[in-house]
C-alpha cells in the first residue's frame, strides 16, 4: 500500500497564479470602503482605513520596535466585528459593555452622500461588504486562471501526479481559489457531484485519500440552502458572483461572546473557530484531526503557520516521527533557521517537532546560506534524524520544476 501524504496549502501557494496577496486584499478593501464609507471629515479617507491606521499607530508605539506588529486585513475585519458590540446594544445583551468602551469613531458619508454616525449597523454593513468584495474578487480571478496561468497549472498538475506515484495524497487548503481543483480534477470534496449538496458522512467515514477539503471556503461554495437551512452551502460547478455568494442581507452568525460574524461562503478574519461551526467547515476541521494522525508525511505549501486552530491539530502528533517538507519563499538575505527569530519560525517549531539549531544544508553542520540554497535549488535540512524536516526557500514554481528535491525528503 502507498504511504499517505497530507498537503496543507496556504496563501503563499496562490501568489504565482495571480491571486490577490494580503497587500492586494488590503488595497481592495480600502477602495471599497472609499466608495461606500468615506469619512465626513475627510472624504479622501474611509472607515476601514481609519481603523487599520489606528491599530498600526498603536502598534507603532511599542517599546520594542524590533517586535512591532502590523495589522493585516484579517485583523481589521475582526476588529470591525468586535467594535459593533460597543456601538450598538440597545437591549443590553453584551456584558462587556459594562466594563469596556470603544473610542468614538468619525462620522461617515453613507454611500458617499449622507452624514451617518457610526453604529453597530454601519460596522456590520462595512464588514459584510468587504467580505462580499473579496469573494467576488476571487471568483473573477479564478475565472481567468485557465487562460492566463495554463502553464503554471500544468506544472502543478505534473507535480501532484508525480507525488501520487509514491503517495495517496490528501489536500487541505486554506485558500478560496480553485487552483488545485483545476490542476487535479476529481478529488473528493464531500459534495455530491450531481446535487451539489454536502454529505458529511462521505467525509467522516472516508478511508480512501485523494481528496481536497477547503477549510476556509471556496469560490465553488454558494448559499442555496432551503427551509431551516436557508444559508446552507452547496457546491457550484461554475463559480459565479451574486446574491448566492454574498453575506449582505443575511442574518449574522452569533456567538456566545456577542460578536456577530457575517454569514458567508468563506471564513475570513480572526475568530475562525466560531465561523467554522457551520457546514462543511466543522466536518472538514473534525476530519483534519484524524488525517494528521494518519499521514505518513507532511507537505506544507505556502503556509505561514498563522492559523492557530490548524496548528493545534498538527501539534497533536508532535511525537510521531515522519518526514516534513515546508515549501516557502524567502529573500536571499533571510536568516537561516538557526538564526531566524520571527513569528514564522516561532510558529513553525511551536507546531512541528524540530530543532532549529540542527538545521543546515545537506552534509554540513554549519548554518546554511539561504541565497546559496536557492541558487542550488536545494533545501535547508535537519541534521537530527529524530526531526526529518526540510525547508525549500525558492518559491512554489521553482519547487514544482525540481520535484525530486521535494520528493526525496518526503519518502
Amino acid at each position: 500500500m502507498k504511504k499517505k501524504l497530507l498537503i496543507t496549502v496556504g496563501a503563499g501557494a496562490s501568489i504565482d497564479f495571480g491571486l490577490p496577496s494580503v497587500k492586494d486584499v488590503d488595497t481592495l478593501f480600502d477602495a471599497y470602503a472609499g466608495r461606500q464609507f468615506p469619512l465626513e471629515s475627510d472624504p479622501a479617507s474611509n472607515l476601514y482605513r481609519f481603523c487599520r491606521d489606528a491599530i498600526n499607530n498603536y502598534y507603532g508605539a511599542t517599546s520594542k520596535p524590533a517586535l512591532r506588529k502590523w495589522a493585516n486585513f484579517e485583523e481589521v475585519l475582526y476588529q470591525l466585528n468586535l467594535l459593533s458590540l460597543y456601538h450598538s446594544d440597545p437591549m443590553r445583551l453584551y456584558g462587556s459593555n459594562a466594563l469596556l468602551n470603544s473610542i468614538i469613531l468619525p462620522n461617515v458619508l453613507e454611500f458617499g452622500r449622507t452624514s451617518k454616525k457610526v453604529d453597530g449597523n454601519v460596522l456590520r454593513h462595512l464588514g459584510s461588504g468587504l467580505i462580499d468584495n473579496l469573494v467576488d474578487c476571487f471568483i473573477d480571478a479564478c475565472h481567468h486562471l485557465s487562460a492566463n496561468k495554463s502553464t503554471e497549472i500544468a506544472q502543478l498538475s505534473g507535480f501532484l501526479s508525480l507525488l501520487s506515484k509514491d503517495f495517496d495524497i490528501g489536500i487541505v487548503t486554506l485558500n478560496y481559489d480553485n487552483v488545485f481543483t483545476q490542476a487535479s480534477p476529481g478529488l473528493h470534496t464531500g459534495f455530491d457531484p450531481v446535487t451539489g449538496r454536502f454529505e458529511p458522512l462521505s467525509v467522516l467515514r472516508r478511508e480512501e485519500w485523494n481528496f481536497i477539503y477547503h477549510l476556509h471556503g471556496s469560490v465553488h461554495f454558494a448559499m442555496t440552502g432551503t427551509g431551516h437551512d436557508m444559508h446552507g452551502i452547496t457546491w457550484a460547478a461554475i463559480p459565479a458572483s451574486g446574491n448566492q455568494v454574498h453575506s449582505s442581507g443575511r442574518s449574522a452568525q452569533d456567538s456566545m461572546e456577542g460578536i456577530a460574524y457575517p454569514t458567508s461562503t468563506i471564513v475570513a478574519g480572526y475568530g475562525k473557530m466560531q465561523q467554522i461551526l457551520r457546514q462543511p467547515f466543522r466536518t472538514y476541521y473534525a476530519q483534519v484531526n484524524r488525517l494528521v494522525h494518519e499521514a505518513d508525511s507532511l507537505l506544507f505549501l505556502g503556509y505561514g503557520f498563522g492559523d492557530l486552530h490548524l496548528n493545534a491539530a498538527f501539534s497533536e502528533a508532535r511525537d510521531q516521527r515522519r518526514p516534513v517538507v515546508v515549501v516557502d519563499w524567502a529573500r536571499d538575505d533571510q536568516d537561516p533557521l538557526p538564526f531566524r527569530n520571527d513569528s514564522w519560525a516561532h510558529q513553525l517549531f511551536n507546531t512541528l517537532p524540530g530543532n532549529a539549531n540542527r538545521m543546515s544544508s545537506f552534509g554540513h553542520q554549519t548554518p546554511a546560506s539561504v541565497a546559496e540554497l536557492k541558487a542550488a535549488n536545494d533545501v535547508e535540512v535537519s541534521n537530527d534524524s529524530t526531526y526529518p524536516l526540510a525547508v525549500w526557500y525558492g518559491g512554489l514554481l521553482a519547487a514544482w520544476q525540481h520535484p525530486n528535491k521535494i520528493l526525496s525528503h518526503l519518502r
